[in-house]
């Protein structure tokens, strides 16, 4: 199957998440038919990364990709799952994000070598991470060398392609805050604190906080915004609580725990301020929204590990100086980082989580060239 019909056969299967199964059982065939000898590793019933592995000289080259895709958000033009060529653009659910690079990888694999490859075609990254945790989890990934991973990086030296190497990603969590109002008759609101109100006061004093979070040398800034804010009145009543969810992408060395830390220290100086006072002996408060799987950390990888410096020597000769890029926001590279040294190289594309997703036939066929290459120089 040449790369044009791969790619087209990937963007035809459905893999909106959880429905992973038929593309999971697609690229397990394909490894196989490249003497792979391969493995599920389950994360529920009919849901399962495919892993596999083939070779016999030194320690195992690791090669990741996810296979589930967001739904189709908004007005296509034409159908999502039909790739659609418009010069050098094939639009299609998942193209970018990331059916190319799992088309790219499962083409330089075509290349005939003994080194030890292992690869993982991972399931849920576009929700929590659930199969990439489960991996981790499984120790498949333990005597691994070095991960190169075909995902884009969700920043602006995405419109370079393969001559951007992502190096590192910002983490992530997600605060859930609760904020208390006092309840009284709606006819009679002035005698009670909307909680709403109350709420609304708070997103504004913690959407100004942007640009004075953390920072880090090679990572962009963190950052965060307002994912939800939900309260109601079941009567004719003030509504006396509010939760509001604050996503943050955080930088090293911020953790999940540091960002409570630090949102509760803030909220604290708000009252010592005054800018918010006690509501029948109640203050607002802040916890970590719960989740199945571990927030995703940041991470970095050296500029110096020697898989990095060959991946710029091939880049170099075949496009240009390459560019060293940090991601803004997580993926499942975030977890995989825990085990092995993450090194990210993906297509040009746009528009990933939006309607006419696309990524550039050029960019996409030249990655698949320079993961020939590398595999012939390890």
């Amino acid at each position: 199957m040449d790369e044009i019909s791969l790619l087209r056969k990937l963007v035809s299967i459905n893999s909106v998440f959880p429905n992973e199964r038929v593309i999971c059982e697609f690229v397990e065939t394909l490894l196989i038919e490249q003497g792979f000898s391969t493995q599920r590793i389950a994360i529920a019933p009919n849901r399962f990364n495919v892993v596999g592995e083939r070779g016999t000289r030194g320690k195992p080259i690791l090669f990741y990709g996810h296979l589930d895709t967001v739904p189709p958000y908004g007005q296509w033009e034409g159908d999502p799952f039909t790739l659609r060529e418009e010069g050098d653009k094939l639009h299609g659910l998942g193209a970018v994000d990331m059916k190319a690079g799992v088309a790219a990888i499962l083409k330089a694999v075509e290349e005939k070598t003994d080194r030890r490859i292992k690869v993982v075609f991972g399931v849920d990254e576009e929700n929590i991470s659930e199969g990439s945790n489960e991996v981790l989890k499984n120790g498949f990934l333990d005597d691994a060398e070095v991960g190169i991973c075909t995902e884009i990086a969700t920043s602006e030296n995405q419109r370079f392609g393969p001559q951007a190497i992502t190096l590192g990603r910002r983490g992530r969590c997600v605060l859930e805050i609760s904020v208390p109002g006092s309840s009284f008759h709606g006819a009679q609101n002035s005698r009670g604190i909307n909680a709403i109100s109350e709420a609304s006061r708070l997103v504004i004093e913690l959407e100004q906080l942007n640009g004075s979070l953390g920072t880090h040398e090679l990572l962009p800034p963190s950052t965060q915004f307002i994912r939800r804010i939900s309260s109601e009145s079941t009567s004719l009543s003030v509504p006396d609580n509010a939760i509001i969810e604050l996503d943050r992408h955080m930088v090293a060395p911020e953790t999940p725990e540091t960002v409570l830390k630090d949102t509760n220290r803030f909220i604290s100086r708000l009252y010592a301020d005054g800018i918010f006072r006690e509501i029948d002996g109640k203050r607002i408060t802040v916890i970590l929204k719960e989740r199945k799987t571990p927030y995703l950390a940041p991470y970095v990888t050296s500029k110096d590990n020697p898989y990095v410096q060959m991946l710029s020597t091939i880049i170099r000769e075949s496009i240009g100086e390459p560019i060293y890029n940090y991601g803004a926001s997580v993926a499942d590279e975030n977890a995989l980082a825990k085990a092995v040294p993450m090194i990210s190289i993906a297509p040009a594309g746009n528009r990933e989580h939006a309607s006419n997703e696309w990524v550039s036939k050029s960019s996409y066929l030249q990655l698949i060239d320079i993961l020939k290459t590398f595999l012939r120089s390890c």
